[in-house]
């Protein structure tokens, strides 16, 4: 369920139509995000998840699986 949500948040910010995604999916390298993208996905999945993500957590964010652990 966080995966389809997080897929959901992502696609709005990149065409990510028929990629395969996975927790271990790079955001930068796979997807194409910046710095920019990532912090008003962050925002998103705040609001979707109910959650506060500290702003010095997010240079650890590198991959779909490390979006899951900062919700989780």
């Amino acid at each position: 369920m966080e995966t389809e949500k997080i897929i959901e948040i992502i696609s709005d910010f990149a065409d990510i139509e028929g990629m395969e995604i996975s927790d271990e999916t790079r955001i930068r390298n796979d997807i194409g995000l910046n710095s920019f993208d990532i912090i008003n996905i962050t925002v998103e999945l705040e609001n979707a998840f109910g959650v506060k993500i500290p702003d010095e957590k997010l240079s650890s964010v590198h991959t779909i699986g490390d979006l899951k652990a900062l919700i989780g």
